[in-house]
């Protein structure tokens, strides 16, 4: 699995596109464009809500029965350190 782009993200002034971080480039990069400005805001803070998930959940490795572990695995991260 590819890396996802890295975070910050941010919402573009129309609400509806995901642009990366700011960067040398002329232009940003994007990464998705939606039809709703409620989903680019759930979007553009998906990087910022996956690293607390890893920072502040509590298994060191992957527990079958852990419906957190599940979710992380279906991202394709783990909190193995």
């Amino acid at each position: 699995m590819s890396q996802h782009t890295p975070g910050p993200w941010r919402v573009g002034d129309a609400g509806a596109t995901v642009f990366g971080p700011k960067s040398d480039k002329p232009a940003p990069e994007i990464v998705a464009t939606v039809k709703h400005k409620a989903n680019a805001r759930l979007i553009a803070a998906a990087p910022e809500l996956y690293k607390t998930v890893l920072d502040e959940h509590p298994h060191r490795s992957r527990v079958p029965s852990c419906s957190t572990c599940a979710l992380l695995a279906k991202v394709g991260g783990t909190n193995e350190r």
